[in-house]
């Protein structure tokens, strides 16, 4: 986990005032959200947040930070948390509310910052990638999923689960995605599939923390 110093710092160096954010849903999601109401708090940081999910738009009233929307203003920072991300800057989210409001959040962000461990920070990516799909005739769509992998259903409490979009969520195993974007291409010619949790050309710079430390990388100029 980033200690609290350095959620403190990369906040002051990567938040500005006026400026329109994106942040997932996680327990370091909400972290920076603390960070960002106390700096609002002692500086008067004007910001708005869009919230990617109904827990993190419940925490910003706690927070009495201002709720942003993309029918009025594009994203300029979006902090999103991987479990993989390759060395091009491609990378997957498994743990989502809603895949479809993750994306247009990162199509949205003029700097999209990916955070992810720096053990997961591989050549290829690989395992477990989640597709919202829809809950008409959902069967078959994981039935054609199989071409891409091992396709199962997740559940929470034994039932189907549900992101807040009102979809469903089918885990695809794969061994190895050697070519992210055919990957996504092939993905999206399923009918039924709405969106995936595989990201590919979206973020702009990743955070690799270990041990406290943090690695920056970026390919929009020099940090």
């Amino acid at each position: 986990m980033i200690p609290e110093d350095q959620i403190e710092l990369l906040v002051e160096k990567y938040i500005k005032h006026g400026q329109t954010i994106g942040i997932g849903s996680s327990e370091l999601g909400i972290k920076f959200l603390k960070k960002m109401a106390l700096r609002k708090e002692i500086e008067g940081l004007d910001l708005k947040i869009v919230p990617t999910s109904a827990e993190i738009t419940f925490i910003l009233k706690q927070l009495n930070l201002e709720i942003g929307s993309l029918d009025e203003k594009e994203v300029d920072v979006a902090i999103e948390f991987a479990d993989l991300v390759d060395y091009n800057y491609n990378y997957i989210k498994r743990d989502s509310k809603s895949f479809v409001r993750d994306k247009m959040i990162a199509q949205s962000a003029k700097d999209l910052i990916i955070i992810a461990r720096k053990q997961n920070f591989v050549s290829k990516l690989f395992g477990v990638v989640p597709f919202e799909v829809s809950p008409f005739w959902w069967k078959r769509t994981k039935m054609q999923l199989e071409s891409m992998g091992a396709a199962r259903e997740r559940k929470t409490n034994e039932s189907l689960t549900k992101t807040e979009s009102g979809n469903y969520v089918i885990d695809v195993l794969t061994d190895s995605i050697p070519f992210p974007e055919e990957f996504e291409f092939q993905a999206k010619e399923i009918p039924g599939v709405l969106e995936t949790g595989l990201f590919v050309g979206y973020a702009d710079r990743i955070l690799l923390y270990e041990k406290g430390k943090i690695e920056v990388k970026s390919r929009i100029g020099k940090e």
